[in-house]
């Protein structure tokens, strides 16, 4: 099905010159006013819009603002038009919501890449939304299989992601370990190591094809994000040996188990938490990363004082369907 893109203008001769270079590619909807292009924003859900800015009555600012406001809607891009002064123009509608800009008279190659983009980074965004729910749901099935009260997983994966940007890791690497690491609770769901994964273990056969991104993570996870720093623990690798995501894994793990575990208000229990691996340095954890978490301890506290205030997903099957 093609992607649905909606075009708001109240000169025909616009739309025409939109229809024109558009039309081949996607499904095209059409209003000449602010208020019909709310209206069908909120009928037909389209994948992209195309704002004009000076319209009668409601401006493509206000209708920006509104459909920002609207939270079934409000991930649908928006890409102002206009052949007001570009720089103010440009300003206030990305003060308003909208993600890019176009000047008028349009070039067809520059719409047709602008609008290929966009619709493709919102796709990417999607079915990351969409498979971290699924994640979600998995690791709430997999904590009530183990019989664990709380369901930790998607937190320690926001948790990993921090870390690993602290760690000097790329957002990119570090998007993928927040990804990958929920994925791992279907080696708690499907394999019988208890923990000391192995490589004919059946979620790592799953992933094994993997070479990048995320699942290749996963797998890397599988195999050593038990390890320990000082080498000591299986498999018997040590120190810069260690893959970087299985380091920046095990950390976040600890850490928040030992949040979680404790009392007192949210800066005591991270504080205590950052002492709990103050322990392990140098044997179970990196040193370098337990320097980082107290350096920005602050922010992580900020970080905790949300993630345990907002409850994670339940799982879709009870317990006795799974």
């Amino acid at each position: 099905m093609a992607y649905k893109v909606l075009v708001v203008d109240d000169e025909p001769s616009n739309l025409h010159v939109m229809r024109t270079i558009l039309q081949d590619q996607y499904t095209l909807i059409f209003a000449k006013s602010g208020e019909r292009a709310i209206e069908l924003t909120m009928q037909q859900k389209p994948d992209l819009i195309l704002l004009d800015i000076m319209m009668p009555g409601m401006n493509g600012y206000e209708v920006c603002r509104i459909l920002k406001k609207e939270r079934t809607v409000s991930h649908i891009p928006i890409v102002i038009v206009s052949a007001l002064d570009e720089y103010q123009s440009e300003v206030e509608g990305l003060k308003s919501g909208a993600v890019d800009f176009l000047i008028k008279p349009v070039s067809p190659e520059l719409v047709k890449s602008r609008v290929g983009h966009l619709l493709g980074e919102a796709r990417a965004t999607a079915m990351r939304e969409n498979y971290q729910l699924v994640m979600n749901q998995i690791a709430a099935v997999a904590a009530l299989h183990n019989n664990e009260v709380e369901i930790s997983a998607p937190r320690i994966a926001q948790c990993c992601e921090w870390l690993a940007i602290k760690y000097g890791l790329t957002k990119a690497k570090a998007e993928d370990i927040s990804l990958a690491y929920p994925l791992c609770a279907l080696g708690e769901l499907w394999d019988d190591e208890g923990g000391n994964s192995t490589p004919d273990c059946r979620s790592m056969l799953l992933l094994s094809e993997a070479t990048n991104g995320f699942a290749s993570v996963s797998v890397s996870l599988l195999t050593y994000k038990n390890t320990r720093w000082d080498g000591s623990g299986f498999p018997e690798i040590e120190g810069d040996k260690i893959p970087e995501e299985c380091r920046v894994a095990i950390a976040a793990e600890l850490l928040d188990k030992a949040i979680e575990g404790c009392d007192g208000n949210i800066e005591e229990r991270v504080q205590r938490g950052i002492n709990a691996l103050t322990q392990e340095a140098g044997t179970l954890i990196d040193p370098r990363i337990i320097h980082l978490i107290d350096e920005h301890s602050d922010e992580l506290t900020g970080l905790y004082r949300e993630w345990l205030h907002n409850p994670w997903p339940t799982p879709i099957l009870p317990i006795n369907e799974f």
